[in-house]
């Protein structure tokens, strides 16, 4: 990523603003997930403060038919965080009404009202994610410096941290939240749940990386956490990981370090044990959205779960009573993620030569099926030598593909997105989808199943030969 790179990108999102500027009845169509939400919040609030009317779409995907119900909202569109395979199609519909701003694998070059990083060589994977375009471009709306920390609770629940920090245009936005005082950075453990959850929890639940003996048994992580001394409850009341002292802290670092090792776990595993968290500072101390991490799961689960809108609340600003639904649902969200995971670990998976799939039917919901997926690596019922692949029914009657790898099977060459977009391009039908390196989605007819498998099974094997 070049400074060059960088100042081109951002005149065209100086450019993109001055657009929007020009308008006054505005609809921001975003994504379902917490990037997504994030995106729209980001611009949303921008739009607001500059005394435009704004209205918001929360949608599970930008399907050709979505286009066409869209088109009466407003008289401009502002889509964020999807967009970028549907250029053609949003062009015939909307004419030069609207504007794009994705980090997604482009189907199109670069046009006018059409901001992607990968046209500037950033990765839309790793370096930036939706709602950190978002932000670049509202910075040119105003001074809307306090929607930094928005931007990276979206990168964090994009994965864009999976290297155990934040990088390219997403370390920028991080280092303007740092200096207003937003953001707290330091190197700590990575494992979910620091704020919120118990000690034993919090380790129990660890899938990244996967703790031998300790993760999925509470029974186990209890006794490890008893037998080197820890205090597991004050006053009652079970402690999280953020409560322990500095020093205990350390301590329990080194503890599962020595663990890990002692199960011949690869050092390279070990390392992602250890990494940078951030805490949103002008947040409420022990609810989730203290921890970029927890709130980002916060808007997933509600975006999941049909209650887009409770989340965009959150977003804007509301801490009363969207926010107390929004704790609701997510406890809701957990008990059907775990009910899924044992459907699939009793069930089993299918397997092809290039990777391992799982067909839900309608007993998942489609738009839980790739977070089930994800989650299936953590459980041991896969090994992370393939993607994996799962199927759940639409209420529209296509097939909803989630697909997910891991940076393992990123650097052997697997691009998932790409193989998506192939396949539904190949089908000559009405498949559509795409998405990132390490996670994409499409959709597809039922009867297209059998084809699009043999053809993803091919694509994904060339994908790892030529690497």
């Amino acid at each position: 990523m070049s400074l060059q790179n960088i100042e081109e990108l951002n005149a065209k999102a100086k450019k993109l603003a001055e657009r929007i500027n020009a308008e006054q009845n505005l609809a921001v169509i975003h994504h379902y997930d917490a990037d997504g939400i994030a995106s729209g919040a980001i611009i949303g609030k921008a739009l607001q403060r500059a005394d435009k009317e704004v209205s918001f779409k929360g949608v599970k995907q930008l399907y050709s038919e979505t286009i066409e119900e869209l088109r009466n909202l407003a008289d401009f569109f502002i889509f964020v965080d999807f967009g970028s395979s549907y250029i053609s199609e949003l062009n015939e519909a909307l004419e030069d009404n609207y504007i794009v701003i994705d980090h997604h694998q482009p189907k199109t070059s670069n046009q006018k009202n059409f901001l992607n990083c990968c046209h500037y060589n950033i990765d839309g994977s790793f370096e930036a994610s939706g709602s950190t375009l978002a932000y670049i471009v509202a910075k040119h709306l105003g001074n809307n410096y306090d929607l930094s920390s928005l931007a990276i609770v979206g990168s964090v629940g994009d994965m864009q941290d999976s290297s155990g920090k934040l990088l390219g245009l997403n370390r920028a936005v991080l280092e303007e939240a740092v200096k207003h005082n937003l953001i707290e950075v330091r190197r700590d453990l990575r494992l979910y749940g620091r704020i919120t959850r118990p000690l034993v929890q919090f380790l129990a639940y660890s899938t990244d990386p996967i703790i031998p003996m300790l993760t999925g048994s509470e029974e186990n992580c209890l006794r490890f956490l008893r037998s080197k001394g820890f205090e597991l409850k004050r006053n009652e009341h079970w402690l999280s990981y953020e409560e322990l002292s500095f020093e205990e802290r350390k301590r329990l670092a080194t503890e599962l370090i020595l663990h890990l090792d002692s199960f011949n776990v690869p050092e390279w595993k070990i390392a992602r044990l250890i990494g940078e968290v951030y805490t949103l500072l002008k947040e409420p101390y022990g609810t989730p959205l203290r921890d970029a991490k927890e709130y980002a799961t916060l808007l997933n689960a509600c975006g999941r779960n049909d209650a887009i809108e409770v989340a965009l609340a959150v977003c804007l600003g509301d801490r009363d009573l969207e926010l107390s639904k929004a704790l609701s649902i997510l406890a809701e969200h957990r008990k059907k993620l775990r009910e899924g995971i044992q459907l699939m670990i009793e069930e089993g998976v299918s397997e092809r030569e290039s990777f391992y799939y799982f067909n839900a039917g309608s007993r998942i919901k489609d738009s839980l099926i790739g977070v089930v997926a994800g989650m299936l690596y953590g459980s041991g019922a896969v090994l992370p030598t393939k993607p994996i692949i799962a199927l759940a029914m639409q209420e529209d009657g296509f097939i909803k593909v989630s697909a997910r790898a891991t940076q393992e099977l990123v650097r052997a060459g697997i691009n998932l997105g790409k193989a998506l977009q192939e396949c539904c391009a190949e089908l000559n039908s009405k498949a559509e989808g795409g998405g990132h390196v390490i996670a994409a989605g499409c959709r597809i007819e039922e009867n297209e199943l059998e084809e699009f498998l043999k053809k993803l099974d091919k694509k994904l094997k060339e994908q790892l030969a030529g690497n």
